[in-house]
């Protein structure tokens, strides 16, 4: 879910919450001992299905996509019945983005093994990650039934769902009974907030952040979250104090860096913002919102140069970034290249209607270049 634009001039769309829409994945020191444990068992009984399975899951876990599919694939070629084993490559195919032939798979997993819970699970969040919002829904709420010990975890996803096709209330609902299941989870507070977020209830969406932070103060989510809406509420200096906190937590959550760039920004320190998108950009490279927002900032300190070449490596990156095309077409027109400029406001047009501002702004653009 995305809030509402806070720094239109970057483009950037910040998510409330950091919560994976995964499952959570136990800790790496058990993943290691069943993966000890059952390579001794498969090293002397080779047939042996459920040993590749559990192995499988556990690679899994330890977000080895490649190994899980590898030996859950094992597990199915010596045993082609074996439900359990669909879902364990099922979910390998999602984690390698390959979502029809993991729906298949759990699918099958259900044919094979229709109460065996997890599959289930597996299969709405397939569906959610698919953007098929209806099915989702449908598949959440039979997970609810057939999967009782991750019903919790069904429920808010849920919620997403609905959250996803703008229905706010089911979604705070679901995010409620979240909550009710699970009192000392931050999760469903981090997304409540989103919902009174984007309804512009900030200072109801300021309250769940800080109950996600009490609940978890050790966990990068609420910080998040408490940033987020500390910006929007014009606090850059609460804010930076809460994204720091998050960069503490977990150093690689790269929005958390894009995030904070703004804040500087709006203190008027675009070096420091500057530094936030090097950050960012180390760490994930081919990141066009990233090159964008850097671009935006140079942009704004007279290094029309330096602004060019990261709005050409975005849209390199990512040849529909709507926001990028417009902002470089906006940088032609202060350089006085009209040709260039209508080149990039055209572009935008000939797009799918995405991005609303980009749409208008090269609109707008075009009419002043008539």
């Amino acid at each position: 879910m995305n809030c509402a634009s806070i720094g239109r001039i970057f483009g950037l769309l910040c998510s409330v919450t950091m919560a994976e829409t995964v499952a959570v994945h136990a800790d790496d020191t058990s993943n290691d001992r069943v993966i000890s444990e059952k390579t001794e068992i498969i090293a002397a009984d080779p047939a042996n299905a459920v040993a590749y399975e559990l192995r499988g899951e556990a690679w899994y876990l330890k977000r080895d996509k490649d190994r899980a599919f590898e030996d859950c694939s094992a597990a199915i070629r010596i045993d082609p019945n074996f439900g359990r084993a669909y879902n364990c490559r099922g979910r390998a195919y999602s984690a390698k983005g390959e979502r029809d032939r993991a729906l298949a798979d759990y699918n099958e997993a259900i044919r094979l093994d229709p109460g065996y819970g997890p599959s289930y699970t597996s299969r709405a969040l397939e569906y959610f990650n698919k953007r098929d919002f209806d099915l989702a829904i449908t598949a959440f709420t039979e997970a609810v039934e057939r999967n009782p010990k991750q019903a919790y975890f069904a429920i808010v996803m849920r919620g997403e769902a609905y959250a996803a096709k703008g229905d706010t209330d089911r979604a705070v609902a679901d995010y409620d009974e979240g909550m009710r299941r699970n009192p000392s989870a931050a999760w469903p507070y981090e997304l409540r907030s989103t919902a009174h977020f984007e309804k512009g209830e900030f200072d109801a969406a300021l309250d769940d952040c800080n109950s996600a932070v009490r609940l978890e103060p050790k966990s990068a989510g609420g910080h998040y979250c408490r940033a987020v809406v500390l910006l929007k509420k014009d606090d850059a200096d609460g804010a930076i104090r809460e994204f720091d906190e998050v960069t503490r937590i977990a150093p690689a959550f790269v929005k958390a860096y894009l995030a904070r760039a703004v804040a500087w920004h709006k203190k008027g320190d675009d070096k420091h913002a500057i530094a936030d998108f090097d950050e960012a950009i180390r760490l994930q490279p081919g990141n066009s919102t990233a090159y964008n927002n850097r671009a935006a900032a140079f942009r704004d300190m007279g290094e029309h140069d330096r602004a060019l070449a990261d709005y050409n490596e975005a849209i390199r990156l990512d040849p529909n970034n709507q926001v990028a095309l417009v902002n470089r077409g906006l940088l032609y027109m202060k350089l006085s290249d009209a040709k260039h400029a209508r080149a990039d406001f055209n572009s935008v047009l000939a797009l799918p209607p995405g991005d609303q501002w980009a749409v208008d702004t090269a609109r707008e653009g075009l009419g002043f270049l008539k």
